[in-house]
Protein backbone atom coordinates (compact mmCIF):
# COMPACT_ATOMS: atom_id res chain seq x y z
CA UNK A 1 0.00 0.00 0.00
CA UNK A 2 2.17 2.73 -1.16
CA UNK A 3 0.75 5.80 0.29
CA UNK A 4 -0.91 4.27 3.43
CA UNK A 5 -3.81 4.03 4.68
CA UNK A 6 -4.87 8.23 5.19
CA UNK A 7 -5.05 8.01 1.31
CA UNK A 8 -7.76 4.89 0.82
CA UNK A 9 -9.43 6.69 3.20
CA UNK A 10 -9.71 9.86 1.40
CA UNK A 11 -9.95 7.73 -2.23
CA UNK A 12 -12.57 5.61 -1.66
CA UNK A 13 -15.58 8.59 -1.60
CA UNK A 14 -13.49 9.95 -4.62
CA UNK A 15 -13.10 6.97 -6.88
CA UNK A 16 -16.76 5.54 -6.49
CA UNK A 17 -18.29 8.42 -6.90
CA UNK A 18 -15.80 9.52 -10.12
CA UNK A 19 -16.98 6.04 -11.64
CA UNK A 20 -20.52 6.25 -10.79
CA UNK A 21 -20.51 3.96 -7.69
CA UNK A 22 -21.64 6.14 -4.73
CA UNK A 23 -22.90 5.33 -1.83
CA UNK A 24 -26.71 5.82 -2.08
CA UNK A 25 -29.19 3.25 -1.74
CA UNK A 26 -30.19 2.64 -4.96
CA UNK A 27 -30.28 -0.87 -6.86
CA UNK A 28 -29.68 -2.28 -3.13
CA UNK A 29 -31.21 -5.70 -2.67
CA UNK A 30 -34.41 -6.04 -1.12
CA UNK A 31 -32.89 -9.19 0.19
CA UNK A 32 -32.28 -8.76 3.90
CA UNK A 33 -28.46 -8.38 4.28
CA UNK A 34 -28.20 -9.51 8.16
CA UNK A 35 -25.26 -11.82 8.05
CA UNK A 36 -21.72 -10.75 8.53
CA UNK A 37 -19.30 -10.98 6.11
CA UNK A 38 -15.93 -11.81 6.76
CA UNK A 39 -12.91 -11.59 4.00
CA UNK A 40 -10.13 -14.79 4.09
CA UNK A 41 -6.88 -13.76 4.70
CA UNK A 42 -3.46 -15.56 5.45
CA UNK A 43 -0.64 -13.27 7.32
CA UNK A 44 1.61 -16.49 5.27
CA UNK A 45 0.61 -15.71 1.95
CA UNK A 46 1.76 -12.06 2.75
CA UNK A 47 5.04 -13.34 4.34
CA UNK A 48 5.74 -15.83 1.03
CA UNK A 49 5.27 -12.80 -1.41
CA UNK A 50 6.96 -9.86 0.54
CA UNK A 51 8.23 -11.30 3.56
CA UNK A 52 7.09 -11.79 7.45
CA UNK A 53 6.73 -7.29 7.89
CA UNK A 54 4.33 -6.96 10.57
CA UNK A 55 4.07 -3.48 9.26
CA UNK A 56 2.49 -4.61 5.98
CA UNK A 57 0.21 -7.23 8.34
CA UNK A 58 -1.31 -4.21 9.74
CA UNK A 59 -2.42 -2.53 6.58
CA UNK A 60 -3.98 -5.32 5.22
CA UNK A 61 -6.26 -5.42 8.28
CA UNK A 62 -6.63 -1.51 8.28
CA UNK A 63 -8.06 -2.09 4.75
CA UNK A 64 -10.14 -4.86 5.31
CA UNK A 65 -11.57 -3.16 8.06
CA UNK A 66 -11.99 0.59 5.79
CA UNK A 67 -13.76 -1.98 3.00
CA UNK A 68 -16.73 -2.46 5.62
CA UNK A 69 -16.14 -5.95 6.42
CA UNK A 70 -17.49 -7.17 9.72
CA UNK A 71 -14.28 -9.89 10.13
CA UNK A 72 -11.47 -11.62 9.25
CA UNK A 73 -11.10 -15.04 8.67
CA UNK A 74 -7.35 -15.91 9.15
CA UNK A 75 -5.61 -19.02 7.29
CA UNK A 76 -3.49 -19.86 10.29
CA UNK A 77 -0.37 -21.49 8.67
CA UNK A 78 2.78 -20.45 10.21
CA UNK A 79 1.21 -17.47 12.16
CA UNK A 80 2.52 -19.57 15.74
CA UNK A 81 5.92 -20.20 14.20
CA UNK A 82 5.91 -16.42 13.15
CA UNK A 83 4.80 -15.40 16.88
CA UNK A 84 1.59 -13.38 14.79
CA UNK A 85 -1.07 -15.27 17.22
CA UNK A 86 -1.30 -12.39 19.58
CA UNK A 87 -0.47 -9.60 17.71
CA UNK A 88 -3.36 -10.20 15.28
CA UNK A 89 -5.58 -10.59 18.07
CA UNK A 90 -4.82 -7.54 19.53
CA UNK A 91 -5.26 -5.29 16.70
CA UNK A 92 -8.33 -7.13 14.86
CA UNK A 93 -10.23 -6.23 18.15
CA UNK A 94 -8.47 -2.19 18.43
CA UNK A 95 -9.59 -2.23 14.75
CA UNK A 96 -13.29 -3.65 15.89
CA UNK A 97 -12.97 -6.74 13.03
CA UNK A 98 -14.31 -10.22 14.60
CA UNK A 99 -12.32 -13.18 13.86
CA UNK A 100 -12.68 -16.82 12.43
CA UNK A 101 -9.29 -18.89 12.32
CA UNK A 102 -9.08 -21.33 9.37
CA UNK A 103 -6.85 -24.53 10.91
CA UNK A 104 -5.79 -27.76 9.06
CA UNK A 105 -4.01 -30.82 10.93
CA UNK A 106 -1.23 -30.77 7.91
CA UNK A 107 -1.67 -27.50 6.63
CA UNK A 108 -3.46 -29.04 3.41
CA UNK A 109 -1.01 -31.73 2.40
CA UNK A 110 2.21 -29.24 2.96
CA UNK A 111 3.82 -29.71 6.78
CA UNK A 112 2.35 -33.65 6.83
CA UNK A 113 0.53 -35.70 3.84
CA UNK A 114 -2.74 -35.76 4.86
CA UNK A 115 -3.14 -39.50 4.26
CA UNK A 116 -1.46 -40.02 7.10
CA UNK A 117 -3.50 -38.03 9.50
CA UNK A 118 -4.12 -38.99 12.30
CA UNK A 119 -0.76 -40.32 13.08
CA UNK A 120 0.40 -39.22 16.93
CA UNK A 121 2.86 -36.52 14.81
CA UNK A 122 0.38 -34.98 13.39
CA UNK A 123 -2.45 -34.87 15.44
CA UNK A 124 0.29 -33.32 18.73
CA UNK A 125 1.38 -30.74 16.34
CA UNK A 126 -1.76 -29.52 15.31
CA UNK A 127 -2.93 -29.24 19.25
CA UNK A 128 -0.01 -27.68 19.88
CA UNK A 129 -1.12 -24.85 17.36
CA UNK A 130 -4.26 -25.49 18.73
CA UNK A 131 -3.26 -24.90 22.11
CA UNK A 132 -2.03 -21.43 21.58
CA UNK A 133 -4.31 -19.98 19.11
CA UNK A 134 -7.03 -21.29 21.32
CA UNK A 135 -5.49 -20.48 24.10
CA UNK A 136 -4.81 -16.73 23.21
CA UNK A 137 -8.05 -16.78 21.69
CA UNK A 138 -10.23 -17.07 24.94
CA UNK A 139 -9.39 -14.09 26.36
CA UNK A 140 -10.55 -12.23 23.50
CA UNK A 141 -14.36 -12.09 23.40
CA UNK A 142 -13.85 -11.11 19.15
CA UNK A 143 -13.02 -14.62 18.08
CA UNK A 144 -16.17 -16.42 16.80
CA UNK A 145 -14.72 -19.78 16.28
CA UNK A 146 -11.85 -21.81 15.74
CA UNK A 147 -13.25 -24.13 12.46
CA UNK A 148 -11.49 -27.28 12.63
CA UNK A 149 -11.32 -29.06 8.73
CA UNK A 150 -11.76 -32.38 7.73
CA UNK A 151 -8.54 -33.39 6.45
CA UNK A 152 -10.02 -35.53 3.64
CA UNK A 153 -6.93 -37.38 1.61
CA UNK A 154 -7.74 -36.02 -1.78
CA UNK A 155 -6.98 -38.90 -4.31
CA UNK A 156 -5.70 -36.58 -7.09
CA UNK A 157 -3.13 -35.01 -3.82
CA UNK A 158 -2.41 -37.70 -1.68
CA UNK A 159 -2.09 -40.23 -4.62
CA UNK A 160 -4.66 -42.40 -3.37
CA UNK A 161 -8.02 -44.09 -4.46
CA UNK A 162 -11.26 -42.64 -4.19
CA UNK A 163 -11.82 -45.93 -2.38
CA UNK A 164 -9.09 -45.07 -0.26
CA UNK A 165 -9.58 -42.30 0.53
CA UNK A 166 -13.28 -42.70 1.33
CA UNK A 167 -11.64 -45.66 3.77
CA UNK A 168 -9.59 -43.23 6.21
CA UNK A 169 -12.42 -40.87 5.95
CA UNK A 170 -15.06 -43.29 6.91
CA UNK A 171 -12.59 -44.87 9.86
CA UNK A 172 -13.19 -44.87 13.44
CA UNK A 173 -9.90 -44.13 13.76
CA UNK A 174 -10.52 -40.56 11.55
CA UNK A 175 -14.02 -39.39 13.45
CA UNK A 176 -12.24 -40.28 17.13
CA UNK A 177 -9.65 -37.95 16.37
CA UNK A 178 -11.63 -35.36 14.76
CA UNK A 179 -14.25 -35.95 17.98
CA UNK A 180 -11.17 -35.61 20.10
CA UNK A 181 -9.48 -32.44 18.51
CA UNK A 182 -12.85 -30.46 18.69
CA UNK A 183 -13.10 -31.14 22.16
CA UNK A 184 -9.80 -30.11 22.96
CA UNK A 185 -10.41 -26.87 21.30
CA UNK A 186 -13.38 -26.36 23.46
CA UNK A 187 -11.50 -27.17 26.40
CA UNK A 188 -10.19 -22.99 26.33
CA UNK A 189 -13.78 -21.78 26.45
CA UNK A 190 -13.70 -20.98 22.82
CA UNK A 191 -16.21 -22.40 20.07
CA UNK A 192 -15.22 -25.08 17.68
CA UNK A 193 -16.71 -25.55 14.32
CA UNK A 194 -16.13 -28.17 11.56
CA UNK A 195 -15.21 -27.71 7.88
CA UNK A 196 -15.43 -29.65 4.73
CA UNK A 197 -13.71 -28.73 1.10
CA UNK A 198 -15.39 -31.36 -0.07
CA UNK A 199 -18.33 -31.64 -2.06
CA UNK A 200 -20.33 -33.45 0.40
CA UNK A 201 -22.55 -36.27 -2.30
CA UNK A 202 -18.68 -36.83 -3.59
CA UNK A 203 -16.89 -37.03 -0.10
CA UNK A 204 -19.33 -37.87 2.35
CA UNK A 205 -18.06 -36.79 6.17
CA UNK A 206 -19.65 -38.21 9.43
CA UNK A 207 -21.13 -35.60 11.76
CA UNK A 208 -18.98 -34.24 14.64
CA UNK A 209 -21.12 -34.59 17.62
CA UNK A 210 -19.69 -32.08 19.70
CA UNK A 211 -19.09 -29.68 16.91
CA UNK A 212 -20.85 -26.03 17.35
CA UNK A 213 -20.94 -25.70 13.90
CA UNK A 214 -20.10 -26.26 10.41
CA UNK A 215 -18.04 -23.92 7.86
CA UNK A 216 -19.18 -24.63 3.88
CA UNK A 217 -17.34 -24.09 0.82
CA UNK A 218 -20.17 -24.25 -1.98
CA UNK A 219 -17.79 -22.55 -4.45
CA UNK A 220 -20.15 -22.29 -7.58
CA UNK A 221 -19.83 -25.04 -10.36
CA UNK A 222 -21.06 -23.16 -12.94
CA UNK A 223 -19.39 -20.53 -14.72
CA UNK A 224 -20.37 -16.76 -14.26
CA UNK A 225 -23.27 -17.93 -11.51
CA UNK A 226 -23.23 -18.00 -8.10
CA UNK A 227 -25.02 -21.08 -8.35
CA UNK A 228 -27.51 -20.29 -5.55
CA UNK A 229 -28.85 -24.44 -5.57
CA UNK A 230 -25.84 -25.59 -5.26
CA UNK A 231 -25.29 -23.07 -2.05
CA UNK A 232 -28.33 -24.40 -0.98
CA UNK A 233 -27.92 -27.67 -1.35
CA UNK A 234 -24.33 -27.91 -0.12
CA UNK A 235 -26.03 -26.20 3.61
CA UNK A 236 -28.53 -28.74 3.13
CA UNK A 237 -26.30 -31.93 3.55
CA UNK A 238 -24.34 -30.17 7.01
CA UNK A 239 -27.95 -28.78 8.18
CA UNK A 240 -29.30 -32.54 9.02
CA UNK A 241 -26.71 -32.51 11.87
CA UNK A 242 -29.03 -30.03 13.61
CA UNK A 243 -25.83 -27.72 14.26
CA UNK A 244 -25.89 -23.87 12.62
CA UNK A 245 -24.46 -23.55 8.82
CA UNK A 246 -21.80 -21.12 8.13
CA UNK A 247 -20.42 -20.34 4.67
CA UNK A 248 -16.51 -20.55 5.08
CA UNK A 249 -14.79 -20.56 1.54
CA UNK A 250 -16.35 -18.98 -1.58
CA UNK A 251 -14.52 -16.75 -4.03
CA UNK A 252 -14.30 -16.34 -7.64
CA UNK A 253 -11.30 -16.07 -9.97
CA UNK A 254 -10.11 -16.03 -13.46
CA UNK A 255 -7.65 -18.37 -13.74
CA UNK A 256 -6.52 -21.21 -11.79
CA UNK A 257 -3.40 -23.89 -11.56
CA UNK A 258 -3.49 -26.93 -14.11
CA UNK A 259 -4.87 -29.63 -10.90
CA UNK A 260 -7.78 -27.39 -9.91
CA UNK A 261 -11.43 -28.24 -11.66
CA UNK A 262 -13.27 -25.43 -12.73
CA UNK A 263 -15.04 -24.16 -9.84
CA UNK A 264 -15.59 -20.27 -8.84
CA UNK A 265 -14.72 -19.46 -12.23
CA UNK A 266 -15.46 -16.04 -13.60
CA UNK A 267 -14.60 -14.50 -17.29
CA UNK A 268 -13.25 -11.31 -16.49
CA UNK A 269 -12.87 -8.79 -13.63
CA UNK A 270 -16.33 -6.92 -14.12
CA UNK A 271 -17.99 -10.39 -14.20
CA UNK A 272 -16.32 -10.97 -11.11
CA UNK A 273 -17.07 -7.33 -9.68
CA UNK A 274 -20.65 -8.38 -10.50
CA UNK A 275 -21.08 -11.79 -8.84
CA UNK A 276 -19.72 -10.77 -5.75
CA UNK A 277 -22.80 -8.55 -4.86
CA UNK A 278 -25.41 -11.12 -6.27
CA UNK A 279 -23.55 -13.87 -3.87
CA UNK A 280 -23.46 -11.12 -0.74
CA UNK A 281 -27.27 -10.28 -1.50
CA UNK A 282 -28.33 -13.78 -1.40
CA UNK A 283 -25.95 -15.46 1.03
CA UNK A 284 -25.67 -12.95 3.61
CA UNK A 285 -29.77 -12.97 4.04
CA UNK A 286 -29.59 -16.93 4.80
CA UNK A 287 -26.39 -17.60 6.59
CA UNK A 288 -25.64 -16.01 9.78
CA UNK A 289 -21.72 -16.35 8.50
CA UNK A 290 -20.69 -15.64 5.05
CA UNK A 291 -16.85 -15.41 3.86
CA UNK A 292 -15.18 -14.40 -0.06
CA UNK A 293 -12.11 -15.74 -0.26
CA UNK A 294 -9.94 -14.21 -0.43
CA UNK A 295 -8.01 -10.53 -0.03
CA UNK A 296 -4.84 -11.91 -2.26
CA UNK A 297 -4.51 -14.11 -4.83
CA UNK A 298 -2.95 -17.65 -3.55
CA UNK A 299 -3.97 -20.96 -6.30
CA UNK A 300 -6.17 -18.68 -8.60
CA UNK A 301 -7.05 -15.40 -9.37
CA UNK A 302 -9.45 -14.81 -6.02
CA UNK A 303 -7.84 -11.73 -4.84
CA UNK A 304 -9.93 -8.26 -4.30
CA UNK A 305 -6.41 -6.68 -3.98
CA UNK A 306 -3.21 -6.52 -5.87
CA UNK A 307 -0.08 -7.78 -4.43
CA UNK A 308 0.75 -3.92 -3.71
CA UNK A 309 -2.60 -2.84 -1.66
CA UNK A 310 -4.58 -1.50 -4.03
CA UNK A 311 -8.41 -2.69 -4.99
CA UNK A 312 -9.16 -4.47 -7.72
CA UNK A 313 -12.63 -3.82 -9.31
CA UNK A 314 -14.01 -6.35 -7.39
CA UNK A 315 -12.78 -5.02 -4.44
CA UNK A 316 -14.47 -1.76 -5.27
CA UNK A 317 -17.61 -3.76 -6.09
CA UNK A 318 -17.19 -5.69 -2.51
CA UNK A 319 -16.40 -2.38 -0.23
CA UNK A 320 -19.51 -0.38 -2.23
CA UNK A 321 -22.10 -3.24 -1.26
CA UNK A 322 -20.85 -3.36 2.16
CA UNK A 323 -21.10 0.27 2.54
CA UNK A 324 -24.55 0.41 1.10
CA UNK A 325 -25.77 -2.39 3.52
CA UNK A 326 -24.28 -0.36 6.42
CA UNK A 327 -26.11 2.94 5.00
CA UNK A 328 -28.89 0.55 4.61
CA UNK A 329 -28.89 -0.13 8.16
CA UNK A 330 -28.17 3.18 9.30
CA UNK A 331 -31.23 3.89 7.70
CA UNK A 332 -33.54 1.43 9.55
CA UNK A 333 -32.46 2.04 12.53
CA UNK A 334 -33.35 5.95 12.22
CA UNK A 335 -36.49 4.84 10.81
CA UNK A 336 -37.62 2.85 13.87
CA UNK A 337 -36.03 5.10 16.37
CA UNK A 338 -38.73 7.97 14.57
CA UNK A 339 -41.04 5.60 14.86
CA UNK A 340 -40.52 4.99 18.78
CA UNK A 341 -40.42 8.22 19.16
CA UNK A 342 -43.90 8.56 17.46
CA UNK A 343 -45.49 6.18 19.73
CA UNK A 344 -44.66 7.37 22.69
CA UNK A 345 -45.23 11.20 21.71
CA UNK A 346 -49.00 9.65 20.93
CA UNK A 347 -49.39 7.15 24.21
CA UNK A 348 -48.59 10.48 25.92
CA UNK A 349 -50.89 12.77 24.57
CA UNK A 350 -53.53 10.32 25.78
CA UNK A 351 -52.49 9.90 29.37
Amino acid sequence: MKRGFPYLVLAIPLFLGQFGFGFGLIGFSSLKPTGLVFLAYSPYWFQYYRGNNWTHVAKDLELIKLMGFDGVRIHYEYVVELGLVEPLLNYTQHLGLKVIWATHATYWNVKFPTRDFPNETIVQSYKAELRAIAGNSSRYPHVLYVSVFYPIPFPAVANITYEECMQRVNSAEFNNAMRDIVAYVKSFGVKCAVESEGIPWDFPVQFVENADGYFIQPFSTRRDNIDAQHIIRYAAYFEKSGKKVFIGEYGFRMWRPAHHWDFGMASCEATKAMLIKQYFDFASSKFEIITYFAMYDRDGGWGLVNDDGTLRLSGWSASEWLHNREKALEKENWQESINRKSVKSKNGKHT
